[in-house]
């Protein structure tokens, strides 16, 4: 997965909202390309700590999240990526092709 120019392989994320859908999970990891690893832990938890690392209560953020457990990895299939990534560039020329006929 590519955001702001840099190359993301790995998300944590915690087992809550919508990463409590198998289905998702999966889903994710296909479309973006990046492993997910599965904590016991929810949004606010991850944000709070992530925030002590930005007020200097953690030193970093291997510190901060020490201690938390990875539940379970989620690794993207190839072959399905792949195939996502075909629909997005079809899409996109789609949707270029749409706009500039307006």
């Amino acid at each position: 997965m590519r955001s702001m120019g840099l190359r993301i392989n790995r998300v944590r994320a915690g087992k809550a909202n919508m990463f409590l859908s198998p289905l998702f999970r999966e889903a994710f990891a296909n479309a973006t390309g990046a492993e997910i690893e599965l904590y016991n832990t929810d949004g606010a938890q991850g944000a709070a700590r992530g925030a002590g690392v930005g007020a200097g209560v953690f030193a970093s953020f291997p510190e901060a999240f020490r201690g938390m457990d990875c539940l379970a990895t989620i690794s993207p299939d190839a072959k399905t990526h792949a195939a996502y990534q075909d629909a997005y560039a079809d899409w996109k020329v789609k949707l270029q092709q749409i706009l500039s006929n307006r």
